[in-house]
């Protein structure tokens, strides 16, 4: 089977299942699963699909956006390196805004280490896992957006507007070389510019499987954050 042939083979199944593991494709196709690595690349860089923790999701179900049990499962290791240099901007008695993302919110355990904190966040799982830290904190309500577990709209974006922020920690799904930062969220795009507008320092923080992705919303330009944080 030619590398096409197989291609169109993935996205068919993709189109019936939405979602499938390296290991069965490689099982369904009888080829080995570095073949199907390369497929998936091929595919992603053709913008159809999105790579997950171990396999792959039809683009077009990315854009509707991937469960946050699967985002919180990639790149662990990334954001935990991204989360220890993020700290280094925080101090004591700041007043920090966190988006609803997997990757800010490995900072929480690190919070201990600081007195007199209080984070405002949009992601009700975030102010959970911070109370569990015991660390001071505000959630805003508003419309919960299933797939990410986040809330939006006026409701939030009205929390958001009256508080003032010392720093504000996000990610989103990918920026471009040019230093546009996108998502695929219209929503979560909008919350985290009213953070921003409100803090009066942002950083973005992004592992290297976000580089070179473009999705449908902007967000801001690179030059418009106070600093960008990775793993490198």
């Amino acid at each position: 089977m030619f590398n096409i042939e197989r291609q169109e083979e993935i996205l068919n199944f993709l189109e019936e299942s939405k979602s499938i593991s390296v290991s069965k494709l490689s099982k369904l196709l009888y080829v080995s699963p570095p073949t199907i690595r390369r497929d998936l690349n091929e595919l992603e860089q053709q913008g159809k699909v999105l790579r997950t923790h171990g396999g792959v999701v039809l683009r077009k179900t990315a854009e509707s956006e991937i469960p946050l049990m699967f985002r919180e499962d990639q790149n662990n290791k990334s954001k935990q390196i991204i989360a220890q240099k993020a700290v280094q901007y925080i101090e004591n008695g700041n007043v920090i805004f966190f988006d609803a993302s997997s990757t800010v919110a490995h900072i929480i355990p690190l919070l201990k280490n600081f007195n007199d904190i209080i984070v405002v966040t949009n992601s009700p799982k975030t102010s959970i896992k911070l109370g569990e830290n015991g660390i001071k904190n505000y959630c805003t309500g508003g419309l919960l957006l299933s797939h990410s577990i986040a809330y939006v709209g006026n409701e939030a974006e009205n929390f958001i507007s009256y508080i003032n922020a010392d720093v504000f920690f996000f990610s989103s799904r990918g920026y471009l070389e040019d230093g546009c930062i996108t998502d695929s969220s219209t929503e979560e795009s909008t919350i985290k510019k009213a953070m921003m507008k409100n803090a009066d320092k942002t950083y973005y923080l992004c592992d290297s499987s976000k580089k070179n992705k473009k999705y449908m919303y902007n967000i801001c330009s690179t030059k418009d954050v106070t600093g960008i944080i990775d793993e490198l």
